[in-house]
């Protein structure tokens, strides 16, 4: 197997995959031990099984190019990374106040 192309559409979706565990917090995946990205790899491409035509495929116009663009598309992904981030903004705004009374807190003595 030789090394592929490294372009930034890999890149994406490898970072997404190195992700994955906090994208979906009822789901267990293993950590990654690895800082960068694997040397060799290979993608694939999902083959729909023709008898699963009718009632489990995804129609042409719900098919994404990549990862990354299927979890923008996917509203509970959204939502819940939203969630999140208001979440951690929040816990931010309310530790950053209280250091800057402390400080001046501090100036005042």
């Amino acid at each position: 197997m030789k090394a592929p192309e490294m372009t930034d559409e890999l890149k994406n979706g490898l970072k997404a995959l190195k992700m994955r565990a906090s994208m979906d917090p009822n789901r267990f995946c293993k950590k990654n031990d690895r800082d960068g990205f694997p040397k060799y790899f290979q993608m694939r491409t999902t083959v729909a099984n023709p008898a699963d035509f009718y009632h489990s495929r995804i129609p042409k116009k719900q098919r994404k190019r990549t990862i990354v663009e299927e979890l923008l598309v996917d509203s509970e992904f959204r939502r819940y990374n939203q969630r999140k981030y208001s979440e951690i903004m929040a816990e931010k705004a309310a530790n950053s106040a209280g250091k800057k009374f402390r400080k001046k807190k501090k100036f005042r003595n």
